[in-house]
């Protein structure tokens, strides 16, 4: 198991020997935050502006077929360096954080970004006080050629908080956030693994819901963004947001209609990143809504 002093150590260790990512962690102290509600949500909006490697990468079949995969180690800087956490996979400091403590955890094989690997329960299991999150290669993986997961602080994420708020630990198995009680603005599946063989089926669901197929099931593995963390009862936990679409109509827009927003597991999870100043300050809460609704699954869109 790996405690928070560990990885912060590592990556104090990382940030002593590169400096790239050290200015990108130093300036998150100047990063900007705002609230907006969406139904009854309470959502952030952070203007941070390294993220636009992320958020505006093109992700098209032509241009990843060009490039270098940068989750390679043979294409990773040398001053990059390699926490053990599971064999298989080499645990990494995320060069453009999102939040003090985030971490990238990459395959050690280069391989397609195809489903949510079994591999993210015995990672969250060895790091209790992170949420460990799989963004499909429609949504919101920015290298959809090399699996990967990253993680961060749980307590970082809001959507996790009203998880545990409106799933209580001593319901096991699966819940819908539609049975909630407050107006959410997408659907998602909430699980609680119980230590049985009845937790066997409630962690299938959260590693193999997907986002809306064809055929109206929730399985294209794509398009989900799925999160996995141990509570403080110590039972293992996931959150399954299905997608239908990767990216909102506005990533696309023209003129003063354009927002550079694409979202992944942070920003399903309750703050939306944008890397342009002029979004974090124009970006309205109907707009999130509308981007919510454009590449969420709603309740209505299912028989459940």
């Amino acid at each position: 198991m790996v405690s928070h002093e560990d990885i912060k150590d590592f990556i104090e260790s990382q940030l002593c020997t590169w400096s790239e990512a050290k200015r990108n962690y130093d300036a998150l102290a100047v990063v900007k935050r705002r609230n907006v509600e969406i139904c009854d949500m309470n959502v952030g909006i952070q203007w941070n502006p390294a993220r636009i490697v992320s958020t505006g990468a093109d992700v098209r079949a032509e241009n990843i077929e060009k490039r270098k995969c940068f989750l390679c180690r043979a294409n990773r800087p040398e001053k990059q360096l390699v926490y053990p956490i599971l064999d298989g996979w080499e645990m990494l400091v995320n060069p453009f954080p999102i939040f003090p403590v985030h971490l990238t955890i990459v395959s050690a094989k280069h391989k397609p970004q195809t489903r949510v690997p079994e591999a993210i329960v015995d990672i969250a299991l060895q790091l209790p006080d992170m949420a460990v999150f799989f963004n499909g290669a429609n949504a919101g993986a920015s290298a959809p050629d090399h699996m990967h997961l990253q993680a961060v602080l749980k307590d970082e994420i809001p959507l996790i908080k009203i998880a545990e708020t409106y799933h209580r630990s001593d319901e096991k198995g699966v819940k819908y956030s539609s049975s909630f009680g407050p107006k959410l603005p997408y659907f998602f599946i909430s699980g609680v693994v119980s230590p049985d063989q009845s937790g066997i089926s409630t962690l299938a669901a959260g590693l193999n819901t997907g986002g809306l197929s064809k055929d109206g099931s929730l399985s294209d593995p794509t398009l989900v963004n799925t999160f996995f963390w141990t509570d403080s009862f110590g039972l293992l936990r996931f959150i399954s947001i299905p997608r239908k679409a990767h990216r909102p109509s506005c990533f696309y827009a023209d003129g003063d209609r354009n927002r550079m927003v694409s979202p992944g597991c942070i920003d399903m999870g309750g703050i939306i990143i944008v890397p342009r100043e002029e979004d974090f300050y124009s970006l309205t809460g109907e707009e999130i809504s509308n981007i919510y609704s454009e590449v969420a699954v709603t309740p209505d869109m299912l028989e459940l």
